[in-house]
């Protein structure tokens, strides 16, 4: 009988120390695992939307004229399925989603109300974000669709924080 319960623990022991092996492996090889890029989570070379700020030269067939650098509208991509930016005046903020072959759709998208000079530019630009289906970025030039038609057009500028 003593034999046995000899037997026995060291099995168990050996058992708890496989487990201690295996749990140890584990967790070493997941410190191991490189944080996820734009590109490897979302594919279909998503990566450009992250890489830069992007700003506003048209929208819904019309041209859009800053005030300045510090009043443009623009676009900022993270990783996450978030975006900020700025309508020209007010700051604005959502989350998007990508599918397929550079389909995109956007969440209704959040602002600040603040009283602005060229109210109906913005209210083009916030209402084209509702409608648009598809993205391509070629060169430095990103395009919203919805359908065929463009209904916005960015330009590339090198990403920066938002304030």
């Amino acid at each position: 009988m003593t034999t046995t319960l000899i037997t026995g623990q060291k099995s168990v022991a050996a058992l708890m120390s496989m487990c201690l092996i295996t749990g140890m492996a584990l967790f070493v090889a997941g410190c191991r695992t490189p944080k996820p890029t734009p590109d490897s989570v979302f594919g279909g070379g998503s990566e450009k939307l992250f890489a830069h700020r992007w700003t506003l030269t048209e929208a819904d067939g019309q041209a859009v004229v800053p005030t300045g650098v510090e009043n443009e509208a623009h676009l900022l991509f993270f990783p996450q399925n978030r975006m900020s930016g700025s309508t020209g005046c007010n700051r604005l903020t959502g989350t998007f989603e990508l599918s397929g072959e550079n389909r995109v759709k956007f969440s209704p998208l959040g602002t600040t109300r603040m009283a602005c000079p060229d109210a109906g530019a913005e209210a083009r630009f916030v209402k084209a974000m509702g409608t648009v289906d598809t993205y391509s970025v070629t060169d430095s030039v990103l395009l919203f669709r919805t359908g065929q038609a463009v209904v916005a057009r960015f330009n590339a500028a090198p990403a920066k924080p938002e304030k």
